[in-house]
């Protein structure tokens, strides 16, 4: 599969989720806020602390998107499981459409796997309050990107099929980057894009996570098309949703 039909695939999938994160990140950004000492608060400053906590999340995302590259690569699928990152990915994006619809055994299923970790990574991060320091931010961040997360793991999945720990880590980072905007919104301005966390703004998400699942699914079942025709497929017309 072509990194370029990945890359464009992973930025469509975090402008998607962009909602997602306002609506399930929101209140993380907001408790981030109130970890920063009193007069730091305001204005830019604010803006400040808030993407260090992002390029901390993005640090962790790209580390993660590295072990899926390798993992990609050791497992070096046969052309016709070449789809399956995809289609485990649309499938994470169904399950994320439920949740956001009020029907949460499916991800919640999904999200357990890094359950046990944020359980043991939570309470070091309680010991890093109040962010005093540019060091305490990040590492915060960091421990923040272990948060269970549907959207992410869906990403992860697009990382394997990269097959390389390299591209992994770039695809995470183009995810990373694309959702640290919309989620330090939220943590600066609060309590004004709460309706975003209300029915509506979960209605949207879902909406959004279902498109983006079929955009996946087209994707292979297009490029198996191609494949069975005995074509290299030219996967620049992808680029143009």
């Amino acid at each position: 599969m072509s990194d370029g039909l990945l890359f464009a695939s992973m930025l469509l999938m975090a402008f998607a989720g962009s909602v997602h994160c306002i609506a399930m990140c929101g209140g993380m950004a907001m408790a981030a806020t109130f970890a920063v000492p009193e007069g730091q608060r305001q204005g830019p400053a604010l803006w400040r602390w808030q993407i260090l906590f992002g390029c901390g999340r993005v640090l962790t995302y790209m580390l993660l998107g590295a072990v899926m590259g390798a993992l990609g690569a050791v497992m070096s699928l046969p052309p016709a499981l070449q789809g399956a990152p995809l289609l485990l990915s649309a499938v994470i994006m169904v399950l994320l459409a439920l949740y956001l619809v009020g029907r949460t055994a499916g991800i919640r299923l999904v999200e357990q796997l890094g359950g046990h970790l944020w359980r043991r990574v939570s309470p070091a991060l309680r010991r890093l309050m109040p962010v005093t320091s540019p060091g305490r931010a990040l590492a915060l961040g960091m421990g923040w990107g272990l948060l269970p997360c549907g959207l992410v793991y869906a990403a992860l999945a697009l990382a394997v099929g990269a097959a390389s720990p390299l591209t992994g880590a770039a695809l995470m980072l183009v995810f990373g980057a694309v959702t640290v905007p919309p989620v330090a919104a939220a943590g600066v301005v609060g309590g004004s894009m709460a309706a975003l966390r209300g029915p509506r703004g979960r209605r949207v998400a879902a909406a959004l996570a279902l498109i983006m699942a079929g955009l996946l699914v087209w994707q292979v079942v297009a490029g198996g098309h191609d494949h069975a025709h005995g074509k290299d497929v030219p996967h620049e017309h992808h680029h143009h949703h």
